[in-house]
C-alpha cells in the first residue's frame, strides 16, 4: 500500500522516525508505528497494521470494513472468549458452526464484535486446535497466522505452531464508515470508543501492574452484588464467565474505557447512574498504573 493512500491527517500525525516501511505481503499492508492519537486519527481505505509506539508489544490491525475484520477474527474471538459453559476445553468452530453461533447471538459477521483482542499465545492455541481438528481456516485467518510468523512472533515447528513471543498482544479496530447494506455505520466517536476499549485490554495483558490493580479493584472495591451484575452483563454477551481473568479484564474495559452508551451504561449494568459513577470514581482515586485517559472521551 503506497503512503499516499493515507489521508493528509495521517501524514500530519506520523512522527518522523516512527514510520516502519516493513511490507506485510500476506495482507498487502504495511506496518506503521504510532501512538494512540495517531492511530485514532488515521484514515485509510486499506488495512493498516500498527505497532503501538508507547508499547511495542501491542499490534493494532486497523480494518477498512467490519466484514473484513470479522472474517479475520470472529472465529478466534469465539474460541478465546465464548467457550460454551461446562466445556472441558475450547473448540474451534467450523464455518457452519460459527455461522449458527453468530446467528444465535442475533449478530452477523460484521457486528459479531466491533473490536478484538488476543495474546499471541491464545492465537497459537487457536491455530493448533484448528490444525488438530482439521478445521479449514479462511484466507484472512491464514493471513493473520502468516503475519505472526513473518514478524517472528510465532513459528511452525514439527507440524504445529509455537509462540516465540507469547505475551505480545494483537488487537483490532474498524475504520470510520458510513452505513453499508451489510455493515453498520462507524462514527468517529464509535472508533474512539472501540480503540480505547481494545487498548485497555492490551494494557491489561501487557502491564502486570495494571492487571494486579484490576484484580484488587474487583475483589476489594466492588461489592459481591456489583460483581454479580458484571457477570450477568457479560453472560448476556456470551462471554465465558467461568474464566475469572476474562471477567476482570472485561470489567475494567467496560467500566472505564467504553465511552459509548450504546455499548455500556448504567441501565445495561443494572445500577443507577450515581452508582456507576461511584465505581468509576473509586477506580480513578486508586491511581491505576495506566496512561490511557480515565475521563471518558477526553481524548476525542
Amino acid at each position: 500500500m503506497a503512503l499516499n493512500t493515507l489521508t493528509l491527517k495521517l501524514q500530519r500525525f506520523l512522527v518522523a522516525g516512527l514510520l516502519v516501511l516493513a511490507s506485510v505481503s500476506s495482507f498487502a499492508a504495511e506496518l506503521f508505528a504510532g501512538n494512540f492519537q495517531q492511530i485514532f486519527q488515521a484514515k485509510s481505505d486499506e488495512l493498516v497494521i500498527w505497532q503501538y509506539a508507547d508499547n511495542q508489544n501491542i499490534y493494532v490491525f486497523d480494518f477498512p470494513g467490519l466484514n473484513f475484520q470479522g472474517g479475520s477474527f470472529n472465529r478466534a474471538t469465539q474460541f478465546t472468549e465464548q467457550r460454551f459453559a461446562g466445556a472441558p476445553y475450547p473448540k474451534v468452530l467450523n464455518d457452519d458452526e460459527l455461522a449458527a453461533h453468530i446467528a444465535a447471538a442475533r449478530r452477523n459477521k460484521a457486528n459479531f464484535a466491533f473490536g478484538h483482542d488476543f495474546l499471541v499465545s491464545e492465537l497459537v492455541q487457536f491455530f493448533n486446535f484448528a490444525l488438530r481438528d482439521k478445521i479449514e481456516l479462511n484466507s484472512h485467518e491464514i493471513a493473520v497466522r502468516d503475519f505472526l510468523i513473518k514478524q517472528m512472533l510465532v513459528r511452525e515447528f514439527r507440524g504445529f505452531y509455537q509462540a516465540i513471543r507469547p505475551d505480545v498482544v494483537i488487537i483490532s479496530v474498524p475504520q470510520t464508515q458510513e452505513r453499508k447494506t451489510d455493515e453498520p455505520m462507524i462514527s468517529s466517536g464509535a472508533r474512539y470508543a472501540i480503540l480505547l476499549h481494545e487498548m485497555s485490554h492490551a494494557e491489561f495483558y501487557s502491564n502486570p501492574h495494571y492487571a494486579k490493580f484490576c484484580e484488587r479493584f474487583w475483589n476489594e472495591k466492588l461489592t459481591e452484588q456489583q460483581r454479580e451484575l458484571f457477570r450477568k452483563f457479560l453472560h448476556a454477551y456470551n462471554y465465558f464467565i467461568e474464566d475469572q481473568t476474562l471477567v476482570v479484564n472485561e470489567m475494567q474495559a467496560y467500566l472505564m474505557f467504553t465511552p459509548d452508551p450504546k455499548s455500556f451504561n448504567h441501565r445495561r449494568l443494572g445500577v443507577s447512574e450515581e452508582e456507576l459513577e461511584a465505581m468509576r470514581s473509586a477506580f480513578r482515586r486508586s491511581s491505576p498504573p495506566i496512561r490511557l485517559p480515565l475521563t471518558l472521551m477526553e481524548g476525542l
